[in-house]
């Protein structure tokens, strides 16, 4: 990695644990509004939480790859958004599972696929920031979700021209998702200002384990 792409937002391995217990915390909660949802077994774990230079926040992704991006945005303490992020193959296997269809129907994402794969969004982005707003006792407040597909580097490209600071880093859980014995992965992207996220992890840091 060149210096120019490295990120300058340093995260502890403390601190790395801590997030990755709220995120799975956040993913339990998920785990059962999806399963209620889509009357099967869901599980959502955290495979993964790192910190990543927004253009290139997950290297598994290349810009021109196109994707089912749910964008989620955030006010007051902190100010942001999240953006959960489907390959099409993926989101197609994900609207399959939610609308309890048979695996590989979904070959063209309909208006009910659509509605369906934002309502996940918002439950998955929304459980993490009530996770993080809870444990750091400050005041975020959730936006009207919207959907996009489209190629990666344009979803990131409309989500950082949306914010008025604009970011350079994202703070990046690798999310897996089991619908019975159907499975995907799909990552979500915190992305804040260079302010908030230092205050973010700072807080999560002073955090004690089990608080």
């Amino acid at each position: 990695m060149t210096k120019e792409h490295e990120a300058h937002v340093a995260m502890t391995s403390g601190t790395e644990g801590k997030l990755i217990s709220m995120a799975n915390a956040a993913a339990k909660s998920a785990s059962e509004a999806l399963a209620k949802l889509s009357q099967r077994r869901v599980t959502i774990s955290v495979a993964s939480v790192e910190i990543k230079p927004v253009q290139r926040v997950f290297p598994g992704i290349l810009p021109e790859t196109v994707v089912a991006g749910v964008y989620l945005p955030a006010t007051g303490d902190i100010k942001g958004a999240s953006l959960l992020v489907f390959t099409e193959d993926a989101a197609f296997l994900v609207c399959d599972m939610l609308l309890m269809k048979e695996e590989g129907t979904t070959r063209k994402l309909t208006e009910v696929d659509i509605s369906a794969l934002t309502e996940a969004g918002r439950i998955l982005c929304g459980s993490f920031l009530t996770v993080l707003s809870n444990t750091m006792r400050i005041k975020i407040v959730e936006h009207v979700p919207s959907f996009s597909l489209d190629m990666f580097g344009a979803v990131v490209d409309v989500l950082i021209a949306e914010m008025v600071q604009i970011p350079t880093e994202a703070l990046v859980i690798q999310m897996r998702f089991a619908f019975d014995h159907a499975r995907v992965a799909g990552p979500i992207l915190f992305i804040l200002g260079i302010q908030d996220l230092e205050t973010v992890l700072k807080a999560v840091d002073t955090i004690k384990r089990g608080a």
